[in-house]
C-alpha cells in the first residue's frame, strides 16, 4: 500500500468513525435483550433476540456491502447437587444483507444445514423486525422430576478485521498481493486502524446471555 493509499484509508475510516459515532447515544437507549418464553405447558422454548440492530450505523454498513450475522445458542440444563449438566443444545444464525441491485434487505435463518428465507424488505426497520422474530429451539424434553432451565447466548457479528479488508478494497480498489515476501509498508498501520474501527463500529453488541426460570416437568 502506498503512502497515498494509507492516507486515503485514514481519511475514510475517520469519516466513518465520526459518522457512526454520532449514533452511539441513540443505540444505548435501546438495550439489546434475550427474550426466552418457556414453561411446563409451553415447550420447547421460544427465543427472540431483540434490539441488537439500531437504525444506524448498521443500516449504513449493510448498504456498504457488509452483512450482519446473529448467532444464537440455546442449551437445556438440569440442576445437580454439585454441578449442573447440559442435556441438549440448539444453534442457529440469522443473516441480514443488503441487495444492491434490488435495493432490498434479505433476511434468512440458517439452522442444521438448512437456509430458511425470512423475507425481503425495502425498509431496514422491517428487516430488523424479521431478525427479532421468535424462533422455537429444537431442544430435547427435560427429564421428569428434575429442576431444569434454558440458557441462551447470542452474539452479533457485524464488522471484524477480515471484513475491513473488504472495506479497504471497496474504498481503494482491489488490493495487490505482497510481492517477494515483503510486507506492505502500510500493513501495520492499517491493521491497527481496522482493529480500532472493528471495536468502535461493531463492538457494542458482542455477546448477550440470559437464563430462564427454573422449571420442573
Amino acid at each position: 500500500m502506498t503512502v497515498r493509499r494509507v492516507e486515503r484509508t485514514l481519511r475514510v475510516l475517520l469519516a466513518l468513525l465520526l459518522s457512526f459515532g454520532g449514533s452511539v447515544a441513540a443505540r444505548a437507549q435501546g438495550r439489546p435483550e434475550v427474550d426466552i418464553r418457556v414453561s411446563t405447558s409451553a415447550y420447547p422454548p421460544s427465543v427472540a433476540i431483540r434490539g441488537v440492530l439500531a437504525e444506524r450505523p448498521f443500516d449504513e454498513m449493510l448498504r456498504s456491502g457488509f452483512r450482519a450475522r446473529l448467532h444464537v445458542r440455546a442449551e437445556l440444563w438440569t440442576e445437580g447437587r454439585w454441578f449442573d449438566e447440559v442435556r441438549g443444545r440448539a444453534e442457529w444464525d440469522v443473516i441480514v444483507r443488503y441487495d444492491v441491485i434490488d435495493r432490498t434487505y434479505e433476511v434468512a435463518r440458517a439452522e442444521a444445514g438448512r437456509l430458511t428465507p425470512l423475507g425481503s424488505y425495502t425498509r431496514f426497520v422491517d428487516a430488523r423486525a424479521a431478525l427479532e422474530l421468535p424462533h422455537v429451539a429444537t431442544l430435547a424434553t427435560p427429564p421428569r422430576g428434575q429442576k431444569s432451565y434454558v440458557l441462551v447466548q447470542a452474539e452479533l457479528q457485524t464488522l471484524d478485521v477480515s471484513d475491513l479488508d473488504e472495506l479497504e478494497r471497496w474504498l481503494n480498489g482491489e488490493a495487490r498481493p505482497m510481492v517477494q515476501g515483503r510486507r506492505n509498508p502500510g500493513t501495520v498501520l492499517t491493521r491497527g486502524l481496522r482493529s480500532l474501527a472493528s471495536r468502535l463500529l461493531g463492538g457494542e453488541v458482542r455477546r448477550l446471555e440470559a437464563r430462564s426460570p427454573t422449571l420442573v416437568f
